[in-house]
């Protein structure tokens, strides 16, 4: 409330609540400690004229694990202080709504092009997020750029409207990459939920002609480098038609979340299921998969990553599946965001 209240100069008082905040949620044990990340954090935030530059003092002193602690409208200002902003853009021609709306994140104008990860949403394909994830600004400090994309929801359009929006999107980006200093040759996706079953099916589709799908210049590429899965569905046949021991996810109802993205029940829809499953194109040419799930996981099976790994191992796909024990569906958080970053530094890094 406080970054939102002040505009322009911000009163010394309120760089005095800041740090002694920033000094409680620190909590360093020795008093020479205190006193130097005090000394640190006094000498960025006593120097900030404006809330933008507070911001980014704050960033340069708040550990990164407490970003959680924080409330999300603030960790979204923090995530995303560092960088340049491109917020709100529209990837569809002649439409300027909320289902086609791209933000894009980048390091300083003076650095060399950076590889990009579109990071595509989750929220059972019936909701999109209010704000940017909060790792954003650690992977723009890292040397990359992040696209945040996003798509209509089963409410406005059932399969294949999502695939024709995401593809529409990559071949903007691609068409656009040198007005956001973005490396159009190292591109990688990244989707937790139904956001990974999104991703997961742009990497294998790729270069299958039955799901060329959405606008922009078909004789531009839609291959990717690299494909980060958190915990997506992968083969909506089962998955609609299969209930687990303990899911607590409804899949197989006509009110189902994978119902209303496929118009109706899996069962009746199974054509469209299998064209909306990940696991239907598989192939030697899919880029590298990074897949990770939640052992505990009552949302999505574990079973979906584990047979999407098994295709893609079997088809000579580079693969890494880590099944997480003792964890549940909610992963895109603490080493896993490491874990991720690792994996596009990887594959998408020089």
């Amino acid at each position: 409330r406080v970054l939102q209240k002040y505009k322009g100069k911000v009163p010394a008082d309120v760089k005095t609540k800041v740090l002694g905040e920033i000094n409680k949620l620190t909590g360093s044990k020795s008093k020479a400690a205190t006193t130097k990340a005090s000394a640190t954090a006094t000498t960025a935030i006593t120097t900030a004229t404006s809330d933008d530059s507070l911001l980014q003092a704050i960033d340069q002193v708040l550990p990164d694990k407490l970003m959680g602690k924080l409330p999300a409208g603030i960790r979204t200002k923090l995530s995303t202080a560092s960088t340049n902003k491109f917020e709100k853009l529209s990837y569809w021609p002649g439409l300027n709504d909320q289902a086609h709306q791209i933000s894009i994140y980048t390091p300083p104008a003076n650095s060399a092009k950076a590889p990009l990860i579109i990071y595509v949403h989750g929220g059972s394909w019936l909701s999109r997020p209010k704000s940017a994830p909060a790792w954003v600004s650690s992977f723009v400090k890292n040397g990359f750029a992040v696209a945040v994309v996003h798509y209509r929801l089963s409410s406005e359009g059932i399969f294949p409207a999502q695939i024709e929006d995401l593809n529409t999107c990559l071949r903007w980006v691609k068409t656009n990459a040198s007005k956001f200093n973005i490396d159009a040759n190292r591109i990688g996706l990244w989707g937790t939920s139904a956001g990974g079953h999104l991703v997961s099916l742009m990497g294998t589709s790729a270069n299958n002609a039955a799901l060329d799908l959405g606008l922009g210049d078909k004789s531009i590429s839609k291959n990717v480098q690299a494909v980060c899965d958190f915990c997506g569905p992968s083969d909506l046949v089962t998955l609609g038609s299969q209930m687990q021991p303990g899911q607590q996810w409804d899949t197989v109802s006509p009110a189902a979340p994978l119902s209303l993205l496929l118009g109706g029940q899996a069962t009746t829809r199974s054509a469209l299921a299998l064209q909306a499953s990940p696991t239907t194109y598989v192939s030697a040419n899919n880029p590298p998969f990074l897949i990770v799930h939640g052992a505990m996981d009552t949302i999505v099976p574990t079973s979906q990553s584990q047979e999407l790994a098994d295709k893609l191992k079997a088809a000579g796909v580079s693969t890494e599946l880590y099944i997480l024990p003792g964890t549940g569906h909610d992963i895109e958080k603490g080493g896993n965001i490491e874990l991720a970053r690792q994996f596009f530094v990887k594959h998408l890094k020089p």
